[in-house]
């Protein structure tokens, strides 16, 4: 079981239509995170369960975390003032691996799934990297993204930023373009079975990370099951918050 760490709010701003950053302090117990891991958050008493939060980067004195207001949880997040602390567990979950042998690679992300893919890009420094992010309508996180990588394209489904349409659309391209060796991807679920299937028509190995509903966050409940292939054409039943979120792209079936 992870110890309950209390970091102080450094910063937070809405940096798209709720879509808000916020920094916290680093804390000596959150030195190694590895990139796709995420934080079990507190919103505050009146609610029991806490909020899985994607790390989207990691700084020398402080962690990044981008957070779109929705529910009650995250609407009490993302009114945290500069100062304040948060009651945090992590890090936690299985992050993204990254083989050094492997050099042309596509990192694909939509909507709030765009954010923990930063820190990701940020260790694939030295690799062919071509990075593709889809919105609905209003891009985030973009001109960060460009900070490490030359080649970002943007698909908003409404045509008002980059490529009118979906991001798997450039997806199809740039599979076809790159001789990709390694996809990383994380977004809603539709556009991971889209990727599934393309990586699969095109024999490319892929790493995606998926989005469910958590929350203990460290395996014991059990509510964050995911199924995916097992030996001998069978499935089995695995947890997201331990196990994963991030899995082969290969061994997850979606629903249908």
């Amino acid at each position: 079981m992870k110890d309950r760490l209390f970091c102080k709010v450094l910063e937070n701003i809405e940096i798209a239509s709720n879509i808000y950053k916020i920094e916290i302090e680093k804390v000596e117990m959150l030195q190694n995170i590895k990139a796709g891991q995420f934080l079990n958050i507190k919103c505050d008493d009146a609610l029991l369960l806490r909020r899985p939060i994607s790390i989207s980067y990691v700084e020398t004195d402080r962690i990044g975390l981008v957070i779109r207001k929705s529910g009650k949880g995250t609407v009490v997040l993302c009114n945290k003032r500069k100062g304040e602390m948060l009651d945090v567990l992590g890090p936690l979950g299985n992050g993204f691996t990254i083989d050094e042998k492997e050099q042309r690679v596509i990192v694909i992300g939509g909507g709030i799934g765009t954010a923990p893919l930063l820190e990701l890009v940020k260790r694939l420094e030295g690799k062919d990297v071509t990075v593709l992010l889809g919105y609905k309508t209003e891009p985030y996180l973009v001109n960060e993204f460009e900070e490490y990588v030359r080649d970002v394209k943007v698909a908003t489904e409404d045509g008002s930023f980059g490529h009118k349409g979906y991001v798997t659309e450039l997806f199809i391209e740039a599979i076809k373009e790159n001789s990709a060796e390694m996809v990383y991807a994380c977004g809603p679920e539709i556009m991971l079975k889209e990727v599934q299937r393309i990586c699969s028509k095109y024999e490319v190995k892929s790493q995606i990370s998926i989005e469910e509903r958590m929350a203990c966050g460290v395996g014991a409940c059990l509510v964050c099951t995911c199924k995916v292939k097992a030996e001998e054409k069978g499935v089995k039943y695995v947890r997201t918050c331990k196990d994963g979120p991030v899995f082969s792209g290969e061994e997850v079936i979606f629903h249908d």
